[in-house]
């Protein structure tokens, strides 16, 4: 009986301070982002709901006209995502038209939340 009670006594003891690493190393955990400019392709209205944090806002339809203003070099890392990712391939597939050679659709803007990027 005494070794049942030693043992429930170390583990309510160890599971919090378990349960503290894990909660610790995840915080320390956080996926970077890739280089280069990060365009979410969603309209305005779904931007300002909410984005990664130093995102340009330019709706899939308008990539074309604004491309060279935000990212003049073909060759500089562009990445893209919107709801899904649809629209960012659509966007992608512009670009690479252009002549854009480092492009990247990241897909949607929730399941990057859900990796960790901000």
């Amino acid at each position: 009986m005494k070794k049942i009670v030693l043992i429930l006594l170390s583990l309510g003891i160890a599971m919090p301070i378990l349960a503290q690493t894990d909660t610790q190393n995840a915080a320390q955990v956080q996926i970077q982002k890739a280089a280069g400019v990060w365009i979410d392709v969603r309209s305005e209205e779904e931007f300002n709901a909410g984005h990664l944090q130093d995102a340009v806002n330019v709706p899939h339809e308008q990539i074309e006209a604004e491309i060279s203003r935000i990212e003049p070099n073909k060759d500089a890392p562009i990445n893209l995502y919107c709801r899904s990712g649809r629209r960012a391939e659509s966007a992608m597939n512009v670009l690479k038209h252009l002549g854009y050679t480092n492009v990247t659709n990241h897909g949607g803007y929730e399941d990057l939340k859900k990796q960790g990027l901000r």
